[in-house]
C-alpha cells in the first residue's frame, strides 16, 4: 500500500510543478529617458527610465525592488530606484566612483533582467543600445511616453500581445499568412501554448491515480482471498 501512495505522489509532482511554471517568465525592456550630454566620475546623475513588459507596455503587477546596475572589470554597483506616478516608469540617483567603460542594465524581481540598456564611457557619455524590437506592440500611452531608442538592423517585430513573432529588418511588418485548418487541441494550444501541456500532465496524473485505485481493490480482494 505504502508502494502504491509514493506512486501517486510522484506522478501528481510535475502536475504542482508544471501549472505555476506555465504562467511565470516573460521578458523587459528598460528605455532610458533623455541621459546627460557628458558624464563624470563622482557626479550624482537622476536618471528616469521605463521598464516595459515585451518592451512595449508596462507590467501590470508588482516588479519587486527595481534597480539600475553598472558593471565595470572588477566592479559591479546597484542604484535603488523609486517608482513614479505614471506606471512603468521609474528614477534612479546614479554616481560612477572612477573613471571608465561601463555597461549599464536594470535587475528587477518578476521579469528577465535586461543588462545591456547601455554602454557608459566615464568621462564621457551614455550610448544606447538599440532595441531588439523593430515594431512594437499597440499600448495606449498618454501625455508622458518613452523615448524609445533605434533598431538594430534584423530586429525583431512584435505581435499584438508582444512577443516577437519573427526577425526582419528593421520596421518590415509582420507576415500575415491565411489560418489553416485545426483540430480543437491545435486551436487550445493556439490560444495558450502553456494549455495543452498542463492539461496533458493533469489528466496523465488522474489516469494514474484510477490506476491506484484499482490496484489498492486488487490488493484488498487478494488479501480476503487468502
Amino acid at each position: 500500500m505504502r508502494r502504491v501512495l509514493t506512486a501517486v505522489a510522484t506522478a501528481l509532482l510535475p502536475c504542482l510543478l508544471l501549472s505555476p511554471a506555465a504562467e511565470a517568465g516573460g521578458w523587459a525592456e528598460t528605455v532610458l529617458d533623455p541621459t546627460p550630454a557628458r558624464v563624470q566620475a563622482r557626479v550624482t546623475y537622476t536618471l528616469g527610465f521605463w521598464v516595459l513588459q515585451h518592451g512595449s507596455y508596462p507590467y501590470q503587477g508588482d516588479l519587486g525592488p527595481v534597480v539600475l546596475t553598472a558593471r565595470t572589470e572588477g566592479e559591479f554597483l546597484e542604484f535603488p530606484a523609486t517608482r513614479a506616478a505614471t506606471p512603468g516608469h521609474y528614477s534612479a540617483e546614479v554616481v560612477f566612483p572612477r573613471d571608465g567603460v561601463w555597461l549599464f542594465g536594470t535587475r528587477h524581481g518578476e521579469l528577465a533582467f535586461d543588462e545591456d540598456v547601455a554602454i557608459v564611457t566615464v568621462p564621457g557619455a551614455f550610448e544606447i543600445s538599440p532595441s531588439e524590437l523593430a515594431t512594437r506592440a499597440e499600448h495606449a500611452w498618454g501625455a508622458v511616453r518613452p523615448s524609445f531608442p533605434p533598431s538594430r538592423p534584423g530586429a525583431q517585430v512584435a505581435a499584438p500581445s508582444g512577443e516577437p513573432v519573427e526577425t526582419v529588418g528593421a520596421l518590415v511588418e509582420p507576415r500575415r499568412e491565411e489560418p489553416a485548418e485545426q483540430t480543437a487541441e491545435q486551436a487550445a494550444e493556439r490560444e495558450d501554448p502553456a494549455a495543452l501541456p498542463v492539461a496533458l500532465v493533469v489528466g496523465a496524473g488522474l489516469a494514474t491515480l484510477a490506476l491506484a485505485g484499482w490496484l489498492v481493490r486488487r490488493h484488498r480482494r487478494a488479501n480476503r482471498a487468502g
